[in-house]
């Protein structure tokens, strides 16, 4: 592909460039995906970027000929600026194209042209890095240390950059730095060309978006077609949106026959939504919340005067207010979105909501719940949770689908841990996905050595279940009074203790769930059977496997994601899809091309196990990135600082590792491998047994220790993984330079399938087995070198 030269500072800055530009567009289409279509759709972003990149090797490999009298200065700039039309383009279309849930053969179609379109990007930005590699051979270790450094660096400004610009914002500026990479490619001659190239690029999609002519940004949102917006901020992990529109009630009991205040309706990501209340002063028009199923457990609440609570997620405020009808003296909120809090709550809309966000008996934490719950050392009369999902994926939500640390075992002990004795834990759940939460409260009251069946509570009305959990056990007066105030309101008591254990259960269909299954988990003698025999996953999940809302029992999870109803219906589905479209595409693409190709050569002994190898390292290191960035989640206490911190923290470590692997020397290269290897591989295990522990010592510290304790650990981890890649390259190159692009084409190939097993595991058996098989896999990749350097020796390749 042309004679290989070294690279110069502008040439090493270019790729920095270019690389932090692919990591920026790559998360915020995440966010893209997640508020035009639906969350479990970001996870298409990361499976679209790998396969686009490895798809972009495999090109440049083929068109190695073609290109080969081309200079690299000339090519590289060139190539650059096709990145930049490309994304410009991409992200035109993109933000107008909708994709329905249902299987369809257009709805198939559809998708597949939204993963061609959003890997365009990808393929063309990765095209250039290829180029770097091959044209600037002569110091690998230098480029790729570019490459992943440049991406570290767009980690960190990914952030402030959503949070200021928005997801497509940031999108258009990640073409504005590849205009910029073009400029420092091109040849000191060529500069001002590329630059004014660049300028004019630039300048179409300005004109659009300034004139009105043909926006970028995202306009009609999937539920809101014609609603008028009255306001709209993007931030790193979510779209706020508010809307002239009315706010439905959940659970309103139809024996309320007044006037209902006012409201907006707000929403997270055009999914997940919250009224916001026109609550007066006195508080005189939201009444009506006494009549609300969700505020049930402050009917108890009420007896002592002057209650403390906790609510988690207030987001539009109505469960604030609720708490304060019914008379409580003080009471904390957790809410994770800052616009939500401060844009929104505290600012737009402060007037309209009568100040709620700001009363004297309310204080606003800017938090995750559960880390906030950890953190405190408050007690509280009431904890409540009130339909509290996720589904809106965050910047990190690449690598989430149905996972919620709200609603697990360890978070559950965390609840009780912080109530006064004659406490309540509140949770207001759809019936049909509320089955969980009993098996989360029974194993949380056997790790106390309780019963639950005296603990538990559980009403209903129509769609919407709310749960009492009691750190003490309800008293007659208690039940008497939840019974009395049920009747009153047209309630139906699924179960409250008392109810004896073989009389007769109401049963009746909700979304398909049977709600007399509630006091049948309650009440068994055996859960495990109940589990194993039920129709569904309710297992209690816990912070090593926290995917609530994933309720497919493993026989039946393909035939759910490939049956013909659904194409993307949930995360299950959206996640086998891509997984049978990524090993389609990488096949096809990636794999078929370079089989193709090279039919007629004759390779070395041992060029399989050197596959092997290479896409062991792909799919080892996304197993250990996505199980990794989850754990770190309740330590940093918000999935963006988890982003961030692990993110940059891993590619700022393999970047300082690749960078010093070049001084290691050619006699010595083998040795290195394998010892970088058994190290990643033991500190796989190592996670595995410290992660828990870690986790539960440092949470108590302030968020820059917690921060400054990740990136600690996270660095040197990052340096062992670091050095196996640009080592087997330095290694392969300098005896058989045609099976390089093998080697990159595997090692991509791998990553696409390794990001989306990664999550397939931790779904199914938790994040320990994912940092498990990651170590098995460095293992594997171990063992295939080691068999492939022997073979090397035999035959002096």
């Amino acid at each position: 592909m042309g004679p290989a030269s070294n690279p110069s500072p502008r040439q090493l800055l270019g790729i920095a460039l270019v690389s932090a530009t692919l990591l920026m567009i790559e998360l915020a289409l995440t966010r893209i995906f997640s508020v035009v279509m639906y969350y479990h759709f970001a996870f298409l972003a990361i499976s679209i970027a790998l396969f686009g990149l490895s798809a972009s090797g495999v090109f440049a490999y083929l068109a190695r000929r073609h290109l080969r009298a081309l200079a690299t200065t000339s090519l590289l700039s060139a190539a650059s600026l096709v990145y930049a039309a490309s994304t410009i383009v991409s992200l035109f279309v993109l933000v107008r194209l909708r994709v329905g849930l249902n299987y369809s053969p257009a709805n198939l179609v559809l998708m597949l042209t939204i993963y061609a379109l959003a890997a365009l990007p990808f393929f063309t930005g990765g095209f250039v890095i290829t180029l770097a590699v091959s044209r600037l051979a002569s110091r690998i270790n230098a480029v790729y240390a570019a490459d992943l450094l440049g991406a570290a660096f767009g980690c960190i400004i990914l952030i402030p950059l959503l949070d200021r610009l928005g997801a497509p914002g940031v999108v258009l500026a990640a073409a504005a730095m590849a205009i910029g990479a073009a400029t420092l490619f091109a040849a000191d001659q060529a500069r001002p060309r590329a630059a004014m190239a660049g300028a004019v690029l630039l300048a179409i999609p300005i004109t659009g978006q300034v004139t009105g002519v043909a926006g970028f940004d995202v306009v009609d949102t999937k539920g809101h077609k014609g609603d008028r917006v009255l306001f709209a901020k993007w931030n790193s992990f979510s779209r706020i949106g508010v809307y002239e529109r009315t706010h439905g009630d959940w659970s309103l009991s139809a024996a309320y026959q007044g006037r209902l205040p006012d409201t907006r309706y707000m929403d997270i990501d055009s999914a997940a939504s919250t009224p916001i209340l026109s609550v007066a002063p006195d508080l005189s028009n939201a009444q009506y919340l006494r009549y609300e199923l969700t505020a049930l457990a402050y009917h108890l609440a009420e007896t002592t005067p002057g209650f403390k609570a906790l609510v988690i997620g207030p987001g539009g405020g109505r469960d604030l207010v609720s708490a304060l009808v019914f008379g409580a003296g003080h009471v904390d909120g957790v809410e994770i979105n800052p616009i939500i809090a401060n844009d929104v709550m505290r600012g737009r809309f402060r007037e309209f909501s009568g100040g709620i966000y700001t009363h004297p008996r309310i204080r606003i934490a800017i938090d995750d719940g559960r880390s906030f719950v950890r953190r405190s050392s408050e007690r509280y009369d009431v904890i409540q949770a009130s339909l509290v999902d996720t589904w809106a994926a965050t910047a990190a939500g690449a690598y989430t689908l149905t996972e919620n640390t709200l609603y697990t075992v360890e978070a559950f002990n965390d609840y009780l841990d912080h109530l006064t004795d004659p406490g309540l834990l509140t949770i207001t759940r759809w019936v049909f996905d509320g089955l969980r939460l009993v098996s989360l409260a029974r194993e949380a009251c056997q790790a106390h050595g309780w019963p639950v069946a005296d603990r538990i509570a559980i009403v209903r009305h129509d769609r919407v279940a709310t749960f009492l959990l009691k750190k003490t056990p309800f008293s007659p007066a208690d039940v008497s009074r939840l019974r009395h105030v049920a009747q009153q309101l047209g309630f139906d008591v699924l179960y409250a203790p008392g109810d004896a254990e073989n009389a007769p259960i109401a049963d009746e269909q909700v979304d398909g769930a049977a709600t007399a299954d509630y006091a049948r988990l309650v009440q068994s003698s055996d859960p495990q059977r109940f589990y194993d025999t039920f129709r569904a996953d309710i297992r209690p999940t816990s912070d090593d496997r926290p995917f609530f809302f994933h309720t497919t029992k493993l026989q039946d999870q393909f035939s759910v994601a490939f049956g013909r109803k659904m194409l993307f219906g949930n995360g299950l589905s959206a996640l086998l899809t891509l997984l049978g479209i990524s090993a389609s595409l990488v096949v096809a693409f990636v794999l078929g091309p370079l089989a193709l190709t090279d039919r007629d050569t004759a390779h070395p002994r041992g060029w399989f196990f050197w596959l092997v190898y290479f896409g062991a390292l792909g799919a080892g290191f996304m197993l250990i990135e996505v199980a990794v960035l989850q754990r770190f989640v309740l330590l940093l206490g918000h999935p963006v600082y988890s982003l961030t911190v692990t993110l940059f923290s891993l590619l700022l470590g393999t970047g300082l590792g690749a960078g010093w692997s070049r001084h290691i020397g050619q006699q010595s290269l083998q040795r290195a491998v394998a010892v970088a290897l058994v190290v990643i591989a033991g500190i796989g295990f190592a996670v595995i047994a410290t992660i828990t522990p870690l986790v539960t010592w440092a949470i108590p510290f302030s968020r820059p220790i917690r921060m400054g304790i990740a990136a600690a650990l996270l660095v040197p981890m990052g340096i062992a993984l670091g050095i196996p890649m640009p080592t087997g390259l330095r290694l392969l190159s300098s005896h058989a330079a045609d099976m390089v692009p093998w080697a990159w084409g595997m090692n991509g190939a791998f990553s696409v399938l390794g990001a989306t097993l990664s999550i397939f595991i931790a779904m199914n058996w938790g994040f320990q087995a994912t940092l498990l098989a990651a170590s098995v896999t460095y293992l594997l990749g171990l063992a295939a070198f080691l068999l492939a350097a022997r073979a090397s020796h035999r035959t002096g390749f």
